[in-house]
């Protein structure tokens, strides 16, 4: 998924809390400006991201997965997003 913003809610005082399973991933968290620099974080299965206040509405994505297998998931890689919406 590439670089994009969450906002279409209408309440920005709540975080964004995203816990993923399966195949590891690649988060990038850029800044409130699409051409400012990135970071690129880590996701393991079982890991909570949660990214709120100022990082509300910060540009991020996820690059492509990599090739492989997870002991209970396979090829796969889930990410259940929560948000107060």
């Amino acid at each position: 998924m590439s670089l994009h913003q969450d906002s279409d809610e209408r309440d920005f005082t709540q975080p964004i809390v995203t816990l993923s399973l399966g195949l590891p991933a690649r988060f990038i968290l850029g800044g409130l400006q699409r051409e400012l620099p990135t970071q690129k974080i880590r996701l393991m299965h079982g890991d909570v991201l949660v990214f709120g206040g100022p990082a509300r509405l910060c540009f991020h994505g996820i690059m492509p997965l990599a090739d492989g297998l997870h002991p209970l998931l396979g090829s796969r890689r889930i990410s259940l997003t929560f948000r107060h919406a």
